[in-house]
């Protein structure tokens, strides 16, 4: 597998993954403004994320094992890239093609025309500010080349091109100005929808997922770390049953405080929902209900992964998995399994003031 591929692979490799790390403050941010996170903000969230790594993997990847490598110098002469493209007298323009000049520099070129329209599409900035831009992360890149990154080489084993940031910024522009033929500026008021969309409910309990798993392993590894490098335990001799209470209990703790305390769990949040109940004098029952059917399960199932009853749990938990978005599917409003147990009707908004059916009653009433 060549060096390029290989760049590519681990871009969408690592972009994938830091998509799912932004998940939750694009979801927060976007049900906020929007009042929804649509198919066309899940593409835009996944191409700018493997956008960002391939920026790094394709400028400064492969980094070469220490010594085996030339040192390379710098090329200071405006446009003096423009020399060393051969025209070739047969062939017509095609022939550019497949001049290693010549696509060095369209490559170039076309490596930060993306990062023009992202800057439109996701921050709503325009020509300028991508200009800037352009040339301030082409400058970042070409410093960190020259340094040999920043001395972590004894020299570069990168050419400091001059011509890489004209050309790295003449595409940010460009993109800029392409983004306008597509990104359309709206106009007049945002109207927030007043029901909850089953997509909705669908990424706040990704959310929930993907912020045990996040939680869990960080501090999981922190606890490793003490233990290894602060308590010079080895490796092999960490507390296994500490780790994993840790890695289990501390988001359990969190979602715990959340529901029993606020009546949600931390995706309700990201997704801005809130639960209200049909009889006051059971909101902790309810709240406890839809603590142990909701979220509970992952608690109790996914730490016997690794056990004898291994392949038992992941079956439950998948059947679990199967039944709640069956059930919030078909229930009224898409309240799901632990609200229509604990007796908990779902709302739009943080709290009550911004809940549209509250804000309709009240209009009403007065």
């Amino acid at each position: 597998m060549g060096d390029q591929a290989t760049n590519a692979l681990i871009a969408i490799a690592l972009g994938t993954l830091l998509a799912v790390l932004l998940l939750i403050p694009t979801a927060a941010v976007q049900y906020r403004l929007d009042g929804r996170l649509g198919p066309s903000d899940l593409v835009i969230l996944f191409t700018s994320a493997v956008y960002s790594l391939a920026i790094w993997t394709y400028t400064l990847l492969p980094m070469p094992a220490d010594h085996t490598f030339r040192c390379k110098g710098s090329q200071l002469r405006v446009l003096g890239s423009l020399g060393l493209i051969h025209v070739p007298h047969h062939g017509g323009p095609l022939a550019l093609l497949r001049e290693p000049a010549f696509l060095q520099i369209v490559l170039n070129l076309l490596l930060f025309v993306p990062l023009g329209f992202f800057l439109r599409v996701i921050l709503h900035r325009g020509v300028v500010v991508a200009t800037l831009a352009g040339f301030a992360l082409s400058l970042l890149i070409e410093l960190t080349q020259k340094t040999g990154d920043w001395h972590l080489y004894s020299c570069a084993y990168r050419l400091f091109d001059v011509d890489d940031l004209i050309v790295n910024t003449l595409g940010a522009t460009v993109g800029s100005l392409l983004s306008i033929l597509v990104v359309h500026r709206r106009t007049g008021k945002i109207v927030l929808p007043t029901t909850i969309s089953y997509g909705r409910r669908l990424v706040g309990f990704a959310c929930d997922v993907v912020f045990i798993a996040l939680v869990g392993a960080t501090a999981a590894l922190a606890y490793r770390g003490i233990e290894i490098y602060l308590r010079d335990v080895p490796p092999l001799d960490v507390d296994r049953h500490v780790q994993a209470a840790l890695q289990w209990g501390v988001p359990f703790a969190v979602e715990a405080v959340l529901v029993l305390g606020f009546g949600r769990t931390l995706g309700e949040w990201v997704v801005s929902l809130h639960t209200v109940p049909r009889r006051r004098r059971l909101v902790l029952p309810g709240r406890l209900v839809k603590l142990a059917v909701g979220v509970g399960p992952i608690f109790v199932l996914a730490p016997l992964y690794n056990q004898v009853v291994g392949p038992l749990a992941i079956a439950l938990l998948a059947a679990y998995a199967v039944l709640t978005l069956v059930v919030a599917w078909r229930t009224q409003n898409h309240r799901g399994l632990s609200h229509t147990l604990g007796h908990l009707d779902l709302r739009i908004g943080d709290d009550a003031d911004e809940d549209p059916v509250e804000l309709a009653k009240a209009t009403q009433s007065g």
